[in-house]
């Protein structure tokens, strides 16, 4: 298994207020299933709460197969502080709602070879496998797998941030891949 990441730096988004947390899990998780990604929650960590609230980790990764020989991955590191639930009338109805300091960490990554056709014990094997790598799939890698992965991660970034009523909604590249 080799995993391209992305050259850019990790994804951010942070955000600090009032939201209704349990929705934008659903609405992160529907995203992945709506898009066809094998979702896996690699990571559940909650912090016994202090004065100031409680604290929680969550990693989540998801997956899709491309081709035989490939597959996408994103990668999510969720981190809440100061988490506090809160009641908040809303149009007359009691709401449950989360206030705390949100930040999420986006990793797209491009995995190829995962199922691991080339042998690491062979040194001819993993000389087929760079070169099939540098000059029969280099353009497939770079200018199609990384670039889609990174437009699929823009979409799920997009609808988090519209889910939490972010100023800067939408994005122009929304109708790609």
């Amino acid at each position: 298994m080799v995993l391209i990441e992305s050259k850019l730096p990790p994804w951010r988004l942070k955000f600090n207020g009032i939201f209704d947390f349990d929705g934008l899990y659903r609405l992160m998780y529907n995203w992945f299933q709506g898009m066809g990604f094998y979702f896996e929650e690699v990571m559940y960590k909650h912090k016994v709460p202090t004065p100031t609230g409680a604290e929680q980790d969550i990693e989540w990764s998801g997956w899709r197969k491309i081709t035989e020989y490939s597959r996408y991955w994103i990668k999510l590191f969720i981190k809440l502080y100061d988490m506090k639930e809160i009641i908040v009338v809303k149009d007359g109805q009691k709401k449950k709602l989360t206030k705390a300091r949100l930040m999420i960490e986006f990793y797209p990554q491009v995995d190829v070879d995962y199922a691991e056709r080339f042998s690491k014990e062979s040194k001819l094997a993993l000389q087929l496998q760079d070169f099939y790598h540098k000059y029969i799939i280099k353009k497939n890698i770079q200018n199609i797998w990384e670039d889609q992965i990174w437009y699929y991660t823009l979409k799920l970034f997009t609808i988090i941030k519209e889910y939490l009523d972010f100023e800067s909604k939408g994005n122009a590249f929304y109708d790609m891949w």
